[in-house]
């Protein structure tokens, strides 16, 4: 009855680690990733504050960077995709900065790039490092 049950363990065992080297053995299942860096204009000049919103529309899945002085920005990973592209406005100061003095900045981006919908930029992101930049009119 032991060298019964002994087979029996080692057979479910035996089964366990082919059903787990099975299951986990076949590469990742990760989606590839890319990084995409560009820099931001309107009419010609940098914009400097202000965030680059990425939505991926089929997905649901977005990323977003702050733009620097430069009017440059970086996503270091976002899922390889095509993406809806919005140009923010800075955010609004939190009532505590306001009551300091802080004043809210106006954004010269027009509204219809705020929402990635609206706005009609569009980037593909591929595995690997990508370029996208925008000049909003």
């Amino acid at each position: 009855m032991r060298s019964m049950n002994r087979i029996w363990q080692s057979a479910l065992a035996l089964s366990a680690i082919a059903c787990a080297l099975w299951c986990g053995g076949c590469g990742s299942s990760e989606p590839p990733t890319g990084q995409v860096a560009g820099k931001v204009t309107y009419q010609g000049e940098p914009v400097t504050k202000g965030v680059v919103t990425f939505v991926n529309s089929e997905t649901g899945i977005g990323a977003s960077s702050e733009l620097d002085s430069s009017g440059a920005y970086r996503i270091e990973s976002v899922r390889a995709g095509d993406y809806q592209v919005a140009i923010q406005p800075p955010s609004a100061p939190s009532p505590e900065e306001m009551a300091e003095g802080a004043k809210a900045e106006k954004s010269p981006i027009p509204a219809k790039y705020h929402d990635p919908q609206a706005s009609g930029l569009t980037a593909t992101v591929n595995e690997g490092a990508n370029t996208a930049d925008f000049d909003v009119q």
